[in-house]
């Protein structure tokens, strides 16, 4: 497969950790999610892209910590 950006074929796959936190002064005492998904990455432009695993996706929906 290659990359949207650059078009090379020189792409790789990483298993990555995420935090993720909520935007705004409302969202200050709001904890963070952690997630884990698997990252595809360029490693001529390093252009990068990523997937909300399907069992982690309804803790952003709630915003509750996993």
């Amino acid at each position: 497969m290659s990359c949207p950006v650059c078009a090379y074929c020189n792409q790789a796959e990483f298993s990555a950790e995420m935090n993720i936190h909520f935007s705004g002064f409302k969202n200050l005492d709001r904890p963070s999610v952690l997630i884990f998904p698997k990252i595809v990455a360029c490693l001529s432009c390093g252009h990068a892209e990523f997937t909300i695993p399907e069992n982690e996706s309804p803790n952003l929906k709630t915003g509750a910590a996993s």
